[in-house]
């Protein structure tokens, strides 16, 4: 058991990986300016398979995310802040791409991945995600397929607990103390993860995000796909 003593030994890694993260996607948009925020990667990278539910379809797999461009975000619907921001800010950039007149555009599937299925059930987490956007979709699996999904993704959570004051975050191996089984919140990327039509990632857009940025760097992808 680890037990968080400091902001500062969370946050000092974090920030480190992050402005690796900004020193990267400098250089690749050096290598394509017509980005301002996305980090497209050189390759596109295919990602584990997957097979995840939602409400409506009742599944959401492979084949759901081929043939159209999809923003994934993970997160959860207790979350307090990033996800209300991050969702409020996706519906803005929707509501820009459809207003749209001036650049050629494809609406991307909004996809928001719950990593807390222990606590969100698909008609809770649908009627989450609804409220930002009715076009938004939210899915949520078995842990461990979330798991691996994020594992290849490169995305980042983790859950803390807190007790006396004091927040425990747990290995894997360790079990969860006693009365404490739904008493926590979780850690987790702030990114929002672009795939392409085949189905693999194509680009990763970095906080903090802006909508008419997103809609510009979205645009310019396309554009360079369709190319």
């Amino acid at each position: 058991m680890r037990t968080q003593v400091s902001e500062k030994k969370l946050v000092l890694p974090w920030l480190l990986l992050g402005l690796l993260l900004v020193t990267v996607a400098c250089d690749q948009r050096a290598k394509a300016p017509e980005t301002e925020s996305a980090f497209v990667l050189p390759e596109a990278a295919t990602i584990t398979d997957f097979n995840l539910a939602q409400l409506e379809q009742g599944r959401y797999d492979m084949e759901d995310a081929r043939g159209k461009w999809s923003l994934l975000f993970f997160g959860y619907t207790h979350c307090p802040d990033v996800c209300p921001t991050e969702l409020f800010m996706l519906a803005e950039m929707m509501r820009g791409i459809n207003s749209n007149t001036e650049v050629e555009i494809e609406s991307p599937q909004v996809v928001f991945v719950s990593v807390d299925p222990q606590r969100d059930n698909l008609k809770h987490l649908q009627e989450y995600v609804a409220f930002y956007h009715p076009g938004f979709v939210g899915v949520t699996g078995e842990q461990s397929t979330i798991d691996r999904l994020c594992k290849s993704m490169g995305v980042f959570y983790e859950r803390v607990y807190h007790r006396n004051g004091k927040q425990l975050i747990l290995d894997e191996s360790e079990p969860v103390p006693a009365g404490l089984e739904n008493s926590y919140l979780i850690n987790h990327s702030a990114s929002i993860f672009l795939l392409n039509p085949a189905g693999k990632l194509h680009a990763i857009f970095t906080s903090p995000h802006d909508p008419n940025t997103m809609i510009r760097d979205l645009a310019a992808i396309q554009a360079g796909w369709r190319s």
